[in-house]
């Protein structure tokens, strides 16, 4: 058994110990309904399930052992539990991935699809590959069919959703950036300043895409990172320098 919790873990990139909760959920609720009684599913110390339900009568509680070995189903309840996993394993992947949602990802323009919109493989967290999606909207005109922008070419990107859906009953992991958010701008400016970003407060007040950004900044920015951006973003870029910004 621990073998099998272990490739089951494995597979779904989820801990033993998340593995055997998913399990002992699954089992709980599947042989519940099968039964029409409350059963409570765990794994005993050695690693093997048991299986108890309880039924009441006359204000009695029994307790019956149910032998999972024996049991009709085992396939249908392999089925469910699979699906269970991989939806566990995609929340877990989701809450990982959200708390980066609103930052700036470099991506590699993959592929186009017959609507128009780009999918972009990058890192969200380093070390993981995965695709994300932006759609034609959030592309600027000005660059939608550029060579800048065809497939192979890396650009900067605002993490714009990231959340589960299910596709054809599939768990999957939708990731949704774009272009034409404010906050690439400050994103940009902020990471071309590096360290010193810390001390400075980057305000992207208006954005004209394709044409022109207005920001407020709380200290005068290097000439070099004004540049840098707006070669990124193909934009001018009108930088005000207020003490107070904010």
């Amino acid at each position: 058994m621990q073998d099998i919790i272990a490739s089951f873990a494995q597979k779904h990139r989820m801990t033993m110990t998340e593995t055997m909760t998913e399990i002992e959920r699954t089992f709980s609720s599947m042989l519940s309904k099968w039964y029409g009684l409350e059963v409570m599913v765990h794994f005993r110390d050695d690693l093997q399930v048991e299986a108890v339900a309880y039924n009441e009568t006359g204000g009695v509680i029994r307790q019956q052992l149910i032998d999972v070995t024996k049991m009709r189903g085992l396939n249908t309840l392999k089925k469910h539990l699979e699906e269970d996993l991989a939806k566990a394993a995609l929340f877990k992947q989701t809450n990982r991935y959200k708390y980066h949602e609103k930052e700036l990802r470099w991506g590699e323009i993959a592929a186009r699809d017959s609507e128009g919109n780009f999918h972009i493989e990058t890192e969200i967290i380093p070390g993981e590959k995965i695709l994300a999606m932006c759609p034609l909207n959030r592309i600027g005109l000005h660059e939608r069919d550029t060579r800048s922008f065809s497939i192979g070419m890396k650009r900067a990107f605002h993490l714009r959703r990231i959340d589960p859906i299910m596709l054809n009953g599939t768990a999957r992991l939708k990731i949704v950036v774009d272009r034409v958010s404010k906050t690439l701008v400050e994103t940009l400016l902020a990471e071309h300043l590096g360290a010193s970003a810390e001390n400075v407060s980057i305000r992207c007040t208006k954005r004209y895409v394709g044409h022109k950004s207005f920001v407020l900044t709380s200290k005068k920015l290097p000439k070099s990172v004004i540049i840098a951006v707006t070669r990124e973003l193909r934009e001018k870029m009108e930088v005000r320098f207020l003490k107070n910004a904010k």
